[in-house]
């Protein structure tokens, strides 16, 4: 095996990412080395390189969507096997505090994060815990293989787990990207009748695409009646917030029924307004996502892999063109996720 590869880096806050070589990094005890085949891009490689996440401490890698082949095993390893294809989850947990307990690692007090306070995988190799190891079918495309962690999963947990969405809801996914695509995926295949909004027309067909009952224009149309006539009336029973602006939950919450739920995934304002009345007269929800559990992960792989999800990478890139793709994250140019993939 050569000894040095080719990484990203961050060296600074609000500077451009330089790609250097570096060492192959040594698997320690209960870990492994994985030669990484793709690695998800995600806004929130813009907001680290921004210093909006106050505990990535450059200089580091980032790179937190990973696929891959186990080429070695660090000490103590068992149940992970050389060759084996896998994606990886992204939280490193302590599996002791009341979270981890209670089967919300995701929420583990003691965690840190592969492409976060760890080194990622904008790399040819990464070193992460064999128990963050998640094994995939052999034909799943690694671009898609890359997205599934973050995308996907975090996805199915915003649609099934914390929306809770079932047969006959109808679930509006506000603000069309690139967790959109197997958002409305997900909905459908839980029997929801789906609608879609965005400012994007090539975002909005996508949605058709993929299977969304209607779409709302919103630079063209107003959503609150759009939803009301879709509805019949009836208003939305789960409504997936991808926007995260100041005043998008406000008006979000005008188009969901009484009792029904808002579900937070996008964080683009540090805070955001609503109207009291609509939350405790009408016992309206708001719940916030945080990435995934292991469970979650697990089935968003085994719906990757029948085929009832497809993440649908709509570029990929190398990583000589870092700045050029985070470029296009910025500027929202992208339909919906894209990768850097690495030759096998």
């Amino acid at each position: 095996m050569e000894k040095t590869m080719k990484a990203v880096v961050l060296k600074e806050f609000h500077q451009p990412f330089t790609v250097e070589t570096l060492p192959i990094p040594e698997p320690g005890p209960g870990e492994v080395l994985v030669k990484v085949m793709a690695s998800g891009l995600c806004l929130t490689d813009v907001h680290i390189q921004d210093g909006v996440l106050k505990t990535v401490k450059p200089p580091y890698t980032p790179g937190h969507e990973l696929a891959g082949i186990v080429v070695k095993l660090g000490e103590g390893v068992t149940g992970v096997e050389v060759g084996e294809h896998m994606c990886g989850w992204i939280d490193v947990v302590c599996h002791k505090c009341r979270l981890c307990t209670m089967g919300r690692e995701n929420l583990c007090l003691n965690r840190v994060r592969i492409g976060f306070e760890r080194d990622g995988s904008h790399a040819e190799y990464v070193v992460i815990p064999a128990e963050n190891v998640m094994p995939i079918a052999g034909d799943i495309p690694w671009p898609s293989a890359a997205v599934i962690p973050d995308a996907v999963a975090c996805m199915h947990n915003a649609v099934k787990v914390q929306g809770k969405v079932k047969p006959g809801d109808k679930v509006l996914i506000a603000g069309m990207g690139a967790l959109g695509v197997p958002g409305v995926q997900i909905a459908k295949y839980l029997g929801a009748t789906v609608y879609v909004s965005g400012r994007t027309p090539a975002k909005l067909e996508l949605a058709e695409h993929f299977g969304a009952d209607a779409v709302i224009n919103t630079r063209q149309q107003d959503l609150r009646k759009e939803i009301n006539r879709l509805t019949g009336g009836d208003l939305c029973d789960v409504i997936i917030d991808l926007i995260g602006t100041s005043g998008c939950i406000d008006e979000e919450l005008l188009c969901l029924r009484p009792g029904g739920k808002i579900v937070a995934v996008a964080y683009a304002a540090e805070t955001f307004t609503v109207n009291y009345q609509e939350i405790v007269i009408k016992e309206k929800e708001i719940v916030g996502v945080r990435g995934a559990t292991p469970e979650s992960l697990r089935e968003a792989i085994r719906l990757v892999g029948e085929k009832i999800v497809d993440p649908h990478v709509c570029k990929t890139w190398k990583i000589e063109d870092v700045n050029e793709a985070i470029g296009a994250l910025r500027s929202f140019r992208n339909l919906s996720r894209t990768a850097f993939t690495f030759e096998e």
